[in-house]
């Protein structure tokens, strides 16, 4: 009897076994699912900002010296205009001097020139009356013994013209090296003077015959003359004094600047504010490229914030940004605009200490309740935005034959579904097509037992 109650028992485990195992086996997975919803699909980068005022600035000495007075303390509050400290003028009074003599130098080389320039033009003058005598007595009819006689002439007076026109040259070279005259200039006195060389040369031939001989002679003679007639239409006088009284011109403002300085050789404030710092107290020498004040006016607070050139690209004035300042009870979103991006990037130290090229970009913040002076910030840079879009974790997709799949619970049953991706956010991709919104998806591909046409549901 105990026997027989003994095989009753285990035969009835036996059969709630076996239907526990048949009674899982048509139960659905419980798994991990989202149901699919359109949403914000937004792709952006965070670069940490810090606020500041726009009508915070360094104020610096006009120049280096000495400063004589400091008018105000930290912490004074000032209006515009107000002096803040009035430096020693000795230095500018000796620079005011220098500039005097300077001037001077420019009007005695004006007056040089002048002379330099009149009596090169009387010597061309000269030696053009002596050519068209030349070329008059070529013209005359003589005779043989006046022939010779006028030959001899005509060789004096060649040489004579062309040593002095060599003479004359080299004044033409130091003038040039003053800037009188231009390379030009000197080009056509040695043109003239090479005529002059010709000149002479031609005079010493003794086998050219007489014809012939004068003829040459008179056409180098008529070169030489509209030569000379050139040079002399240029009006190098004028063009001279003018360059001088233009350099006369420049000394003679910035002398008059000069003396504005030392009347009032003052640091004043530019706006309204009050006086944070005081970078010179103390000290009595300043060099004029270090600040001398730091005055803080009541102006708007701005955001400025480094950039990673290889983010500057998405990166526009107009632009909208989130401003994200983190406080002990909670972030606080803001919104904000960009109103500058600088034109070139500066090196900037990472918090590792690694060189990065990064562009300043300056918000204003739309509201600026929340946010002081110095206050650190979070910029949201949105590259991309797009509403109404189904957006699936990475985690929900795999690839399968090169192409990206998803698993979907359709009918109460698990289904592999083809998907064409979008824009791939951080952590998230965009679905454009092969699903719909509404539709479950499975997010853990990894579920023990998850295989495509089994049952499922979601936990």
């Amino acid at each position: 009897m105990k026997k027989h109650i003994k095989h009753i028992g285990i035969g009835l485990v036996a059969l709630f076994v076996i239907g526990y195992f048949v009674y899982a086996y048509f139960q659905p997975l419980t798994i991990e699912t989202m149901t699919l919803t359109k949403d914000q699909s937004e792709i952006f980068f965070v670069e940490k900002g810090h606020v500041v005022n726009n009508k915070e600035v360094y104020l610096y000495p006009p120049m280096a010296g000495e400063v004589k007075k400091i008018h105000v303390k930290r912490g004074d509050q000032v209006s515009a205009g107000d002096v803040l400290a009035s430096m020693d003028n000795t230095q500018i009074i000796q620079q005011i001097l220098a500039q005097e003599e300077m001037i001077k130098g420019y009007q005695a080389q004006k007056n040089g020139a002048k002379v330099d320039v009149q009596v090169s033009m009387d010597t061309m003058r000269l030696t053009r009356a002596q050519l068209v005598g030349q070329l008059n007595a070529l013209e005359a009819e003589i005779g043989t013994e006046d022939q010779r006689a006028l030959e001899a002439m005509l060789v004096s007076q060649s040489k004579e013209r062309y040593e002095q026109g060599l003479a004359d040259l080299e004044k033409q070279r130091l003038l040039l090296e003053e800037g009188i005259i231009s390379e030009s200039e000197l080009n056509d006195f040695k043109a003239m003077v090479n005529g002059l060389e010709a000149d002479y040369q031609m005079s010493q031939v003794s086998k050219v015959s007489g014809a012939d001989y004068y003829n040459s002679m008179k056409s180098a003679i008529h070169a030489q003359i509209s030569s000379i007639d050139a040079t002399l239409k240029r009006d190098r006088l004028t063009t001279t004094e003018a360059y001088y009284q233009s350099m006369i011109d420049s000394a003679g403002a910035s002398l008059t600047g000069l003396k504005v300085q030392a009347e009032e050789l003052e640091i004043k404030a530019p706006h309204d504010g009050y006086i944070s710092d005081i970078m010179v107290d103390g000290t009595n020498r300043v060099s004029g490229m270090e600040p001398a004040f730091l005055l803080i006016g009541d102006g708007l607070r701005e955001i400025q914030v480094k950039v990673n050139t290889r983010d500057i690209e998405y990166v526009r004035k107009g632009d909208a940004v989130v401003l994200i300042y983190n406080r002990r009870s909670g972030e606080v979103e803001l919104t904000g605009r960009i109103t500058y991006v600088a034109d070139n990037a500066t090196v900037e130290l990472s918090p590792l200490g690694i060189e990065e090229r990064k562009v300043l970009v300056i918000i204003e913040p739309e509201v600026n309740e929340y946010l002081e002076t110095g206050y650190e910030v979070d910029v949201k840079f949105i590259v991309f935005n797009e509403p109404n879009k189904l957006i699936l974790p990475n985690s929900a997709l795999y690839k399968k034959d090169d192409k990206d799949m998803v698993l979907a619970i359709r009918n109460g049953k698990v289904e592999e579904v083809a998907v064409i991706l979008g824009y791939e956010l951080t952590g998230r991709t965009v679905i454009e097509e092969g699903v719909e919104e509404g539709e479950i998806i499975i997010t853990d591909l990894e579920a023990k037992g998850l295989k495509v046409g089994i049952k499922a549901k979601s936990s």
